[in-house]
């Protein structure tokens, strides 16, 4: 059975700057970001202007309990403009997901021993 006990690696500064020896990493090292990080995922809004809840910028938001509300009050926010933004449309939508965030304490940091 394998040890499920973290293993500890230590190295001295020396070792830390030498040269790469596994041809692995030097291919790794020697590859064009671009490559590495493909830009296939546009950011927030897709080229179509589409909300792109597939990136990373939002997707642990999507992903969490209040994924469905968060989803809601930002389709409602790009489908409305500043000034209607301003007039108080979304507010329902934002206000379900604040009050989901705070019954469910989704984006806490897990640590209940200081409560």
């Amino acid at each position: 059975m394998a040890s499920t006990k973290d293993e500890v690696v230590r190295m001295s500064v020396d070792e830390y700057w030498e040269d790469i020896k596994d041809d692995y990493l030097i291919q790794l090292a020697n590859t064009d970001p671009n490559e590495v990080y493909p830009s296939n995922n546009p950011g927030p809004t897709t080229a179509d202007g589409q909300i792109n809840f597939e990136c990373h910028c939002v997707g642990h938001l999507v992903g969490s309990p209040c994924g469905f509300e968060f989803r809601e009050a930002i389709t409602c926010q790009k489908t409305n403009s500043d000034g209607e933004i301003e007039q108080g449309a979304c507010g329902k939508e934002l206000m379900s997901f604040m009050e989901c965030v705070t019954r469910t304490q989704c984006f806490g940091t897990g640590d209940n021993d200081k409560k």
